[in-house]
């Protein structure tokens, strides 16, 4: 058990602690007697000072407060200073340290992006010495800094829109979805495709009288793949605005057929993602994915008749997976040569059957190995990261990297990502967006999770995003 003293950075500093500590808790206490963690705040005139100490280590950080800062900024500096101060503090007090520094964001690269905003020339320099970031991660950064050129949304006006269809033909032993499993929520889908419709048509027209772009269309899920092709036919048909890129899931490769794919042909969809997550029958098998590995190669090889852009997924430290078996996987999906792979690390998310079931994995040095592997071996048939995002409870504090082939970044993750698009979302647990460039600012409004809600209370969300939009 950790013991916090000072409450002010209760989460930013738990979030540090859990990369050292992932088995312990953090609590609040009063008392200055009995504690493992003590973290002060020290008031000076201009200056926030942090004071940490745990087990007989002691270490302080200093932050300047600039007059001309918002309420906003002063906030987010006050915090990385009082996450360095925690991190450096563990670090001597363990002798360990994590391969992300003292960064526990979900998205290196934002922060990346902000600090150039703020007049730091050398980012890849910045993140070694002042976040302690090791080597291979902050050069990472440079990477996909370098491969997002020209694909960063400039524009205020520009956004994406994304369609949430949360069925699955199976639920994986990793996913902590709000997702259904439709064999079993069959009774949903008909009503739910009403209400989507309804929502999609009328968030459109919200779109276009607040003079938005869409650029990007992303229906996603749970699997919309599970989904018959008149089911999907349905919803195709509120769709009635064209985009760049159109992007749908596809991820199981037991839910795709050809009137799926003459459909998406039909309607422009010009990507759509093949997720083996493995090519080992044994692990997915385990991990309660109802599909074979011929059924992987069987699918792609359909898809790729219809032209295409194909995204692969893999997961680093799912159950039973050794350091081979992951690398076979790898090697399987550069043969096939998707246009994107995304090399995940598994998280254990409260609600998955694995973290219910503490089906965790103790070792994570090999997950290294993997990422490592995987790292090299994309790179040198032509891949390179254009994308990257962390998660909480991941397997060693890692992250999921996207690759992709020269010119072929999906430019709807990139939105996603560093946060730089508008989202207009719709569906059971859809998240919409809107970005302040000025402010650098994001609002989020979300729709409620559960059908029967979602389908009883449609008009209400709506009204409710109307608002949101400012409409």
């Amino acid at each position: 058990m950790l013991f916090l003293t000072n409450s002010d950075f209760a989460a930013d500093i738990s979030d540090v602690a859990r990369q050292f500590f992932p088995n312990d808790k953090t609590e609040k206490t009063e008392s200055n007697t009995d504690f493992r963690l003590g973290f002060f705040v020290e008031h000076e005139k201009g200056f926030d000072k942090f004071t940490c100490i745990f087990d007989g280590h002691k270490t302080t950080s200093v932050c300047e407060i600039k007059s001309e800062w918002s309420d906003i900024e002063k906030k987010r500096f006050t915090k990385r200073a009082a996450k360095l101060c925690a991190y450096k503090c563990f670090w001597e007090s363990t002798g360990k340290t994590m391969p992300w520094g003292a960064l526990t964001g979900i998205r290196p690269t934002k922060l990346a992006y902000e600090l150039k905003k703020e007049g730091v020339d050398d980012v890849e320099k910045y993140f070694k010495n002042i976040f302690f970031v090791s080597d291979k991660k902050a050069e990472m950064v440079s990477e996909i800094l370098k491969n997002q050129q020209g694909l960063i949304n400039q524009d205020e006006k520009n956004a994406d829109f994304y369609i949430n269809i949360p069925f699955c033909v199976s639920r994986c032993s990793y996913c902590s979805f709000v997702s259904g499993e439709i064999a079993k929520q069959r009774k949903y889908v008909e009503p739910y495709i009403k209400a989507l419709k309804k929502e999609i048509e009328a968030t459109f027209q919200m779109a276009c009288e607040a003079g938005y772009n869409i650029r990007n269309l992303y229906i996603g899920g749970g699997t919309p793949t599970s989904f018959s092709a008149d089911e999907l036919k349905e919803i195709f048909d509120s769709v009635l605005f064209d985009v760049s890129e159109f992007t749908v899931e596809a991820g199981r490769p037991d839910t795709i057929d050809k009137n799926k794919l003459t459909l998406f042909k039909e309607r422009k969809v010009n990507r759509i993602s093949i997720n083996p997550q493995t090519f080992n029958q044994c692990t997915l098998d385990l991990i309660n994915r109802k599909h074979t590995i011929t059924d992987i190669y069987d699918k792609f090889e359909l898809s790729r008749s219809f032209g295409f852009d194909i995204n692969m997924d893999l997961i680093a430290g799912l159950p039973g997976e050794s350091y081979e078996m992951f690398c076979d996987s790898v090697k399987k999906a550069v043969e096939l040569k998707p246009e994107n792979i995304t090399v995940h690390t598994l998280a254990l998310k409260a609600g998955s059957f694995l973290k219910e079931n503490s089906c965790v994995r103790e070792e994570c040095s090999d997950i290294s190995e993997m990422l490592d592997y995987s790292s090299e071996v994309l790179k040198s048939n032509g891949y390179g990261p254009y994308y990257m995002y962390r998660q909480k409870y991941m397997a060693g504090n890692f992250e999921n990297v996207g690759y992709s082939l020269e010119g072929k970044q999906c430019v709807y993750n990139i939105d996603m990502m560093e946060e730089t698009s508008s989202i207009f979302a719709c569906g059971a647990n859809a998240v919409s967006k809107r970005v302040f460039f000025s402010q650098n600012r994001i609002e989020r409004f979300g729709d409620v999770k559960d059908f029967d809600n979602y389908i009883n209370r449609i008009d209400e969300m709506i009204d409710k995003k109307r608002r949101f939009f400012g409409l």
